[in-house]
Order: C-alpha cells, then structure tokens, then sequence
C-alpha cells in the first residue's frame, strides 16, 4: 500500500504547467483570424500565447485575443517588437539561416516548444504560429482569412514556407510541457485503458495494488521455504 500511496501523492503534485493536452490546445477555437490587415504576426502571437496559458494551467486563456495583445505590447507603425512580456509569459525575438537549414532548426525547437512559435516569411510579407512536427509534416494555424481555419499542413498557408522563413518569436518562460492524454499514459506504462467505471488514477491504483499482493505471495512461499529447509 505505500507504493500506492507514493503513486497517488505524486500524481496529485502534477505541475499546473502540464495541464492541457494536444488535442486541447489544438481545437479550432483555440486560434485566431486576424482582425486588421498587416496584424498576421499580432493573430500568431495571440494564439502562442493562447496556447502557452492552456499548457500553465489558465482557465482564462480565451481572454488573449488580438485586441488585448495590441493593447498590451503591439507598436503602432512598427508592429512587434523583438522582446515583450504578456501577463507573466515572456516572448522573444530570433532569426533563421533561411533555406533548407531551416527545417532541422524548427524541428528542434517544436519539440522544445510544445505551445509553437511564431514564424515570419520577410518576403510574403506574412507571419503564421508553426505548431508542430508530426510524422514528418510541419502544421501551423493561418490568421489569414483566405486560410482554413484551424489546424493545416504549412503548404496550406498563405505564402509562409519552412524555407523562406528568416524571423520568429517564441515563449521564453513559461517552461511549459503537454499533459499525456490517459490512453497515451497508458501506453507508457504498459498499462491497459481503464475501464468505464474506472478513472485513470483508479486503474493504476488497481493494478500497482495486484504487483504489491503478488509481491507478497512470492515473500511468504519464499519465508515458507526457508522454514522447511
């Protein structure tokens, strides 16, 4: 029972930083269209944002829109600036090689960046949020209108390429990371899904307290063998 005790206390100390899941942070409403013409990188960095406060943990990550992002750090005529704080996340400014040197360089950082970043096409002129890198497919959210909402592949976006992109904007803290959904926990521990009447807690707890009895079989025929001998 101490293991399973253990096991529980450390699942209730679980980081608020880990409380979304991908799937979460992916649905459609989570991004943004941008409101005004020449705001495409304001739109992207509202939608970082977004999903950098679902990832901490805030339940009010829906109030970070392009309107309160203008207010907060946007440059009239100059547009965003190249390091901004926004309600405790802080953002920064980088540059890429450009080309295919790119690629390797945004895939190393999505993995280190689970909530995406901002990347930004100089000669488009046009900024989308780079989301991820999955099985071998960069998906990115366009503010552009003429762009289908949501999540698509970056050949799907308006102008903005993998290779001529020079410029991005990423979270620098918040250090936040992606909550395993319950099969995906599962899977990691080699445990079968729960149940219907069994929650994912409960279902470790049921299996972790069948290892400590069979634990304790073996001890007894092991304590009963030593008498015999």
């Amino acid at each position: 029972m101490s293991i399973v005790l253990t096991v529980i206390m450390m699942l209730s100390l679980v980081p608020t930083a880990m409380a979304a899941t991908v799937d979460e942070i992916n649905q459609d409403q989570v991004f943004l269209k941008q409101e005004r013409s020449g705001t495409c990188t304001l739109a992207s960095t509202a939608m970082m944002l977004r999903r950098t406060a679902m990832l901490r943990g805030d339940r009010d990550w829906a109030s970070i829109t392009e309107a309160s992002c203008r207010e907060a750090f946007w440059i009239a005529g100059r547009g965003l600036p190249y390091k901004f704080e926004y309600d405790g996340m802080t953002v920064n400014h980088g540059r890429l090689p450009g080309g295919e040197a790119n690629r390797q360089i945004l895939i190393d950082m999505l993995a280190e960046h689970p909530e995406g970043f901002v990347l930004h096409a100089p000669g488009v002129p046009h900024g989308i949020l780079l989301t991820d890198y999955t099985d071998g497919v960069f998906y990115c959210a366009d503010p552009a209108q003429n762009v289908a909402p949501g999540r698509v592949p970056i050949d799907q976006a308006h102008g903005t390429r993998v290779e001529n992109s020079y410029a991005y904007w990423y979270v620098v803290t918040p250090d936040v990371a992606v909550e395993a959904s319950p099969a995906m926990a599962a899977a990691q521990l080699e445990l079968p899904e729960a149940t219907a009447d069994e929650t994912g807690v409960s279902r470790l707890v049921n299996v972790l307290s069948g290892a400590v009895e069979e634990e304790e079989t073996a001890g007894c025929m092991i304590a009963q063998a030593m008498a015999l001998a």
